[in-house]
């Protein structure tokens, strides 16, 4: 019985007016009221968790484009390929995604989730916003160890994505950049 959006609630209220109704006269009307509160906060809660981030939305819907073009290397493939490369210390997993031909309606919905990314827990490293082009370096920072770091160009016909995670070291980062000026 639990689908997606409003299905999910109604699924929801459902088992709890059944619960309701096997518990009877056991439970005092206070103490039903209390069980509700509760109930109704840990699916609001379950609710904002399972939505994401808008880094995930923006991922999500560029890799749902007809034509978009997706690389994604995880832990294990890294790890293959770290004995030939320095630069991969500390890189869990990396994501690209390019989809070219984009219409404007979507240029217009990938512009709206991009503004509102400079919260989520993102520091904005560049940014820049010219004549339909918009184009952020964002990065998530957690213990002194780079923890993700996103880069977003969108073009008046083009989005490309390139999502890294794991627990880089900032020196690293910053040798890598030098050894590449």
């Amino acid at each position: 019985c639990c689908g997606a959006g409003k299905v999910r609630r109604s699924c929801f209220q459902s088992s709890l007016f059944l619960w309701f109704q096997i518990c009877g006269n056991a439970i005092s009307a206070d103490m039903k009221t209390k069980i509700l509160i509760l109930a109704l906060a840990a699916f609001c809660s379950f609710s904002s968790i399972s939505a994401g981030n808008c880094i995930d939305k923006l991922f999500n819907t560029a890799s749902r484009m007809p034509n978009a073009e997706k690389v994604n290397l995880n832990s294990f493939v890294l790890g293959l390929l770290k004995p030939f490369s320095s630069e991969l210390k500390g890189i869990k997993s990396m994501s690209i995604i390019d989809a070219e031909n984009i219409s404007s309606k979507d240029y217009t919905r990938f512009e709206k989730i991009i503004t509102q990314c400079d919260s989520d827990g993102y520091e904005t490293v560049t940014s820049s916003n010219e004549e339909n082009e918009i184009v952020r370096i964002l990065m998530k920072i957690e213990k002194e160890k780079i923890r993700e770091i996103v880069i977003i160009s969108l073009e008046e016909n083009e989005i490309s994505l390139i999502r890294i995670k794991g627990k880089i070291d900032p020196n690293q980062m910053q040798n890598i950049i030098e050894d590449n000026a």
